[in-house]
């Protein structure tokens, strides 16, 4: 089991760190070709399509996942349908919103009303991609989850250099570099599924069952992004989009802490999920929770050290000034990645309605949070907050997992 986990560890993690490829390898392109102020607004921008993300998907990803192996792939096919038709409804629904609030919202992001009505339909380009990703996930093929992930990072990289350093065209280009390769990702993700024979004529035999699990994990989506992105918002009404763009620079560096977390975790879920179907011994679990959390912390240590020379790397000289926030977002995203691994206790077990309220929870901590520290200790009050909140989080929804797992009669 080890070697196994080891293994797809290193498949996952070359896989992430490819990915991360972009983000790393555009920071210092978009330091150098945007200003502060405009990486600020496409930092605020990202973050609304994140916000949009699971209430437009509805977190169909997950359901599918939770119900790969208990369906027969007959009713599988259905179920994914199902989800699929739930997912446009909710897209429909949402980009109406939007055309009716369109005005206030761009004056909240700062940027022009037609690319308000666009980040629905960018919301919707996620939900196919995430979906057979988790269905390679989940179903063991590392493989081809690693080349859908290159393809894409390939060609949003591709396209993002060429719209943003040859034809100059700013933040504007990044995004359209990034969902242009979505967009076609998105077509190939639905013709996999199609050639795949898991999609069947149109059904809502499974919505309920759909809803009850993906409902009440949209407030939990959306109490994490809260948690992880309500910063910038701070940052931008008590300070200017300049420390935003500062503030996001410090935030994609210490970021590389969540790539090792997610591909640590992506690995670890699918073994952790049969261990608990197989009821492997509770000794064995906590083992090896315990030697992965250890790895964690070993990774961060590791970070801190190379802190100047990351941002010698990756970041133009000009955005130096967020080296002050790195330490405390770093200690954030060790918190994080940690809760990654007990997290999966409660999602096998479908309490997403706990777990939905353990976040609405975290995101008033988090905002109360970051409204006291900003005033008293300036734009590194949120990075205060963001690890202490991670820190509540997770010691919170530890103990919960403690209590499903053995209500559950492990």
């Amino acid at each position: 089991m080890i070697k196994k986990l080891s293994g797809n560890i290193i498949v996952y993690g070359i896989t992430n760190g490819f990915k991360s490829l972009v983000p790393i390898l555009m920071l210092p392109i978009l330091t150098i070709y945007l200003s502060a102020e405009d990486f600020g607004i496409l930092s605020l921008i990202e973050v609304c399509i994140l916000f949009l993300t699971p209430i437009v998907s509805l977190n169909i990803n997950g359901s599918i996942n939770v119900e790969y192996f208990k369906l027969e792939k007959k009713e599988l096919s259905r179920y994914i349908t199902n989800a699929f038709l739930l997912s446009i409804i909710s897209f429909i629904l949402i980009s109406f919103l939007f055309l009716i609030f369109s005005n206030q919202i761009a004056n909240i992001l700062k940027t022009n009303d037609m690319l308000i009505l666009w980040l629905p339909f960018f919301a919707l380009l996620r939900v196919s991609t995430q979906v057979i990703l988790g269905i390679f996930q989940i179903s063991g093929e590392s493989k081809k989850f690693a080349l859908f992930s290159i393809f894409q990072t390939i060609l949003d990289f591709g396209l993002s250099y060429l719209f943003v350093v040859s034809y100059a065209y700013g933040y504007i280009g990044r995004l359209a570099g990034v969902y242009i390769a979505f967009f076609i990702s998105s077509l190939i993700a639905i013709y996999i599924l199609y050639k795949s024979k898991l999609f069947s004529s149109p059904t809502f035999f499974y919505t309920k069952d759909i809803l009850s699990f993906g409902a009440p994990l949209i407030p939990h989506a959306i109490g994490g992004t809260i948690i992880a992105m309500s910063d910038r918002f701070f940052i931008s009404y008590f300070y200017d989009n300049e420390y935003v763009g500062y503030y996001t620079a410090s935030y994609q560096v210490s970021s590389l802490m969540l790539l090792i977390g997610m591909s640590v975790n992506q690995a670890w879920m699918p073994i952790f999920f049969k261990m608990l179907k197989d009821k492997t011994d509770t000794k064995k679990i906590v083992k090896l929770i315990l030697i992965i959390s250890l790895f964690f912390l070993i990774s961060m240590l590791f970070i801190m050290l190379l802190r100047d020379f990351i941002f010698d790397v990756l970041v133009d000289e000009k955005f130096f000034i967020a080296k002050e926030y790195f330490y405390w977002l770093l200690i954030g995203f060790f918190f994080q990645s940690l809760y990654f691994l007990v997290t999966n206790f409660l999602f096998y077990f479908k309490k997403t309605k706990l777990l939905a309220s353990i976040t609405f929870l975290g995101a008033i901590i988090n905002i109360i949070l970051n409204y006291i520290f900003i005033k008293y200790f300036g734009v590194i009050g949120v990075a205060y907050a963001t690890a202490i909140t991670w820190f509540i989080f997770l010691s919170y929804v530890s103990i919960q997992s403690v209590k499903v797992y053995k209500n559950e009669n492990y």
